[in-house]
């Protein structure tokens, strides 16, 4: 497996080295080959195009070499044959396309970098670098990466095919988990949902009775396939059922529950187009502990 690790020097790319350095198991047995990416801003003053140049002009130079030594402490606890990458550019952008670059497997980053506004959940370089790689990116915030070896883990399911996608994911990278992971399915069934339009013309009493029976089928379908896929490979794993608001509730029951989230770039109203679904959007605003955020497949 390839990593990549995109860096700035602030608290939550720190983090997201110490999950990954936390992963003690995982490290041993697969040996994944870690990268640290930073990324310069091309400076207003100077313009310059992006992409490949010589990063170790006299411009750029201080900058990088005290951005790593800043983190060399963080860095020492990395695996001895870490790669370290400068580039220069807008960081969502050239964190997601250097990751396609050298066929990453998975991006883990800091929700927020050294420029993020107190007041705002998410930084930029996060939501921009989530929409628009082609490998799960997990999320990490400072203060949040579990302690425990093996972890407790809930995939967000809503009866879309990400359902899958995040659930292959966490069959084929389960010694990520933990060899003694525990999984959760969680379907929530969302109170601002209408009435499907199969039953539009039923009466309120006629409605009372089948919306039930209707929304017991969306569950069950949701939860069946990737349940099977999990126990399959000798997973640990359970159904979870809940209701409410797809943020509050599942944010509210991860936090009580889970030690991680993963969940697909979107959902069920899937659009096509460069921005990823909005109660994906508002999980990885809200959650406080890490969020793996998995795409579609291209």
């Amino acid at each position: 497996m390839r990593v990549l690790i995109p860096i700035d020097g602030g608290a939550d790319c720190r983090e997201a080295i110490r999950f990954v350095t936390s992963r003690k198991s995982w490290l041993e047995n697969q040996k994944p080959q870690i990268e640290l990416l930073y990324v310069q801003k091309p400076y207003i003053e100077h313009p310059m195009e992006e992409g490949d140049f010589d990063i170790q002009s006299w411009y750029y130079d201080d900058k990088i070499k005290a951005v790593f030594e800043d983190m060399a402490e963080d860095i020492a606890t990395l695996p001895e044959n870490v790669i370290k990458t400068s580039k220069i550019g807008h960081p969502a952008k050239v964190i997601a396309s250097y990751a396609r670059e050298i066929g990453a497997d998975l991006i883990v980053m800091g929700a927020r970098g050294l420029s993020a506004l107190k007041n705002l959940y998410l930084g930029s370089v996060s939501l921009g670098t989530i929409a628009r790689a082609t490998c799960p990116v997990l999320v990490c915030r400072e203060h949040y990466t579990p302690k425990d070896e093996n972890l407790k883990i809930g995939i967000a399911v809503d009866g879309s095919g990400f359902g899958d996608l995040c659930t292959k994911f966490a069959v084929q990278n389960k010694d990520l988990f933990g060899t003694d992971a525990s999984f959760e399915v969680i379907y929530v069934h969302a109170d601002e949902e209408t009435v499907p339009s199969e039953l539009l013309d039923k009466g309120v009493l006629e409605l009372d009775k089948l919306l039930p029976k209707y929304e017991q089928k969306e569950y069950t379908n949701a939860v069946e396939s990737p349940l099977a896929q999990l126990k399959a490979a000798g997973l640990k794993a359970k159904p979870v059922e809940l209701r409410g608001s797809l943020q509050t509730t599942l944010t509210h029951y991860a936090d009580e529950n889970l030690n991680m989230v993963v969940m697909g770039s979107h959902g069920k109203g899937r659009i096509s187009s460069l921005v990823f679904g909005s109660s994906t959007r508002a999980m990885v605003a809200s959650c406080r502990m890490p969020i793996f955020i998995v795409p579609g497949e291209a």
